[in-house]
């Protein structure tokens, strides 16, 4: 945990970010729970790390890392497209959906609901592996 907080400041100060802005970012991603980044969940600190690396100058070789359940997601969407269920294999795709489930809000605002999205795209894929099995 305080790794991610160093790893924050530490960004924080290599995209030139001032207090009050970097106060404003941490309510967005905390949707206004707190000012604070050492209040911030793993989660959201990751966030928070992704938005500011993107904000550092890009010869700092700072390199983007998606957190696991992020990552999950992804491949599960990717797991999804190669069994046929979903047209489009991209990372904007998938967003979409998750969207579309998560009423209008982006995975970034819904940290909390990672899990739940996670279970929603195993279940599906485990619906198509039994109507398989089911056809074979």
């Amino acid at each position: 945990m305080k790794r991610l907080i160093k790893q924050i400041k530490t960004l924080q100060n290599l995209a030139n970010i001032d207090q009050d802005s970097h106060k404003q970012n941490v309510k967005n991603v905390s949707m206004g729970r707190t000012s604070s980044c050492a209040r911030l969940d793993d989660a959201e600190m990751h966030i928070l790390i992704l938005k500011y690396k993107k904000m550092a100058p890009k010869n700092q070789g700072t390199q983007t890392q998606l957190p696991a359940q992020l990552k999950m997601i992804y491949s599960l969407w990717g797991q999804l497209h190669t069994a046929g269920l979903v047209n489009t294999d991209s990372k904007q795709a998938c967003d979409s959906f998750c969207e579309k489930y998560l009423k209008g809000k982006t995975l970034a605002q819904s940290t909390r609901q990672w899990h739940n999205i996670i279970e929603v795209l195993k279940a599906w894929l485990k619906r198509a592996d039994k109507k398989e099995a089911a056809n074979a």
